[in-house]
């Protein structure tokens, strides 16, 4: 079977994962998919929707653009958030959570210089990387704040200690990879040197790594533009549980729930976590107690999927556009 082959079985399994999932929840009573129709009849809703869906883009673009300053690539801001739209069509049409942002970080790539793609390639993983740390940071900090709220009910603490504990972990992983590379990183680059192809591919990406942990204050902003697109994605969540199920929650319970069941969506079990993250919102919301966690979610992503579409128009406007030369003090300033 050639490789296109199984990508397309491999994609109509996941599929029929999403499906049989979805149908399941239909037919149990767990998914209302008339909540949809409640959301677009309600310009409020619609009107934050777009709100997330500008501001998130944003925010995703600032840290994009400060992630490429480790290799001094700074092309200009519409050009990324051209690039931004782009890639956010390319991961709802392109099988797969992460077409898109191989797609924008081709076009960068290929303007810059030979040296500087490896890494350039390698913030795509860095990016998604951040996102999800700090979904879970974001999380963990908002649980300990509230601390007093969530632990007063019984049905909020495992899953409270569940979020703090991966928050603390996430914590202590980034500092050891911070502190081995910087220690280490010289060492760990003399072993993976060589001449075969496979030393070649190593050696890139330790370098690239030792240049992201040589720039700890770069990643700091870039994780922070990742809290503010996860603050507004709770908060929207939020909304949307009040509005469509009339439970009166509070920010902190979502901030509890929402990390766990979006963190379902990076296993790659079927199309942009259809069905899978489905599941996951509606065995978390009868864990604490709450029903309707499927049909939350459900208008959830396909409200934040639904603005994506508009991406084509930008991309149609693509063209090669020369990176602008970094400046002689950019690398002082991205360290």
């Amino acid at each position: 079977m050639s490789g296109r082959a199984k990508n397309l079985v491999l994609f109509g399994a996941k599929v029929t994962v999403a499906v049989v999932l979805l149908t399941w929840l239909v037919r149990s009573g767990n998914l209302d998919f008339g909540a949809l129709r409640q959301m677009l009849r309600s310009p409020t809703l619609v009107a934050m929707d777009l709100a997330v869906f500008v501001f998130a883009t944003l925010l995703g673009t600032l840290r994009w653009r400060t992630l490429l300053t480790l290799v001094d690539v700074r092309p200009r801001f519409g050009r990324l958030l051209q690039l931004q739209l782009s890639a956010l069509f390319f991961n709802v049409v392109i099988p797969g959570n992460v077409g898109g942002d191989v797609v924008k970080a081709l076009y960068v790539a290929r303007d810059a210089k030979p040296e500087a793609r490896p890494t350039i390639l390698l913030i795509v993983f860095l990016e998604r990387l951040l996102g999800l740390i700090g979904l879970v940071l974001f999380g963990s900090a908002v649980v300990l704040v509230r601390g007093e709220e969530i632990w007063s009910r019984p049905l909020m603490r495992p899953l409270a200690v569940s979020v703090v504990a991966l928050g603390v972990g996430t914590a202590v992983g980034l500092a050891l990879f911070l502190l081995v590379m910087n220690k280490a990183g010289a060492k760990i680059a003399m072993y993976t040197s060589g001449t075969s192809k496979l030393a070649k591919l190593l050696g890139q990406v330790v370098s690239a790594l030792r240049l992201v942990s040589a720039a700890p204050g770069t990643l700091v902003r870039a994780l922070v533009f990742s809290l503010g697109i996860h603050a507004l994605g709770i908060g929207f969540f939020t909304v949307l549980v009040r509005a469509l199920i009339g439970h009166d929650v509070g920010f902190g319970e979502m901030a509890t729930v929402y990390p766990l069941g979006i963190m379902t969506l990076i296993l790659p079990i079927s199309p942009s976590g259809l069905g899978v993250g489905h599941v996951a919102f509606d065995k978390l919301f009868d864990a604490i107690g709450l029903s309707g966690g499927a049909t939350v979610f459900n208008v959830y992503l396909l409200g934040t999927i639904a603005p994506y579409l508009l991406g084509f128009i930008p991309y149609l406007a693509l063209k090669r556009e020369p990176l602008a030369e970094p400046e002689p003090s950019s690398a002082a300033e991205g360290a």
